[in-house]
């Protein structure tokens, strides 16, 4: 306290020279600058620091509902591609195969199609292998048939490959 006293004495010295009128300016002016460096170092910070932990805790809540509704239609459509898959279980594998080459794109390119034990060796010539992953892809999520071996060599033509795909069901 005495330090606190020793340090404010100058100050309160001056403060008695000035008339009351500037006296009362003084203080005013004192008061109004606590209250302003009160406001810019300690409300204002927090009160930003709080609404920005507000939205990222409405977008984390915005996101878990998204993610949760998401799950559930996941689910649903699981099921409802295992029903799909059974309802081809029926249909030869190199039927689906050449329907589902239609819709991608990748029938032009096929060479030939042969059928094996367990499922159909697809040989592909000058084809793009963007189709032919889409294509397969669509064969997996459509027909649960799957890519059990794949032979893919690189042509002259830029993003064209020859390949041997040898497709069967999936367990």
């Amino acid at each position: 306290m005495k330090m606190l006293n020793n340090l404010l004495s100058p100050l309160t010295e001056w403060l008695n020279t000035l008339e009351q009128r500037e006296r009362h300016i003084v203080t005013a002016g004192a008061i109004s600058l606590v209250i302003i460096l009160f406001y810019l170092i300690i409300w204002d910070p927090i009160t930003s620091k709080h609404e920005q932990q507000q939205l990222q805790y409405d977008a984390q809540r915005q996101l878990y509902s998204w993610m949760k509704n998401a799950g559930t239609e996941i689910e649903q459509l699981s099921s409802a591609n295992g029903n799909n898959i059974a309802r081809f279980r029926n249909q030869s594998i190199s039927s689906l195969a050449d329907r589902s080459a239609i819709t991608s794109g990748v029938k032009s390119f096929i060479e030939k199609i042969d059928q094996s034990k367990k499922g159909v060796k697809v040989r592909l010539k000058s084809a793009n292998f963007d189709l032919i992953v889409i294509w397969l892809t669509d064969l997996e999520n459509k027909y649960g048939i799957i890519a059990t071996k794949v032979k893919v060599e690189k042509t002259k033509l830029k993003g064209a490959v020859d390949a041997q795909i040898t497709l069967e069901r999936s367990s």
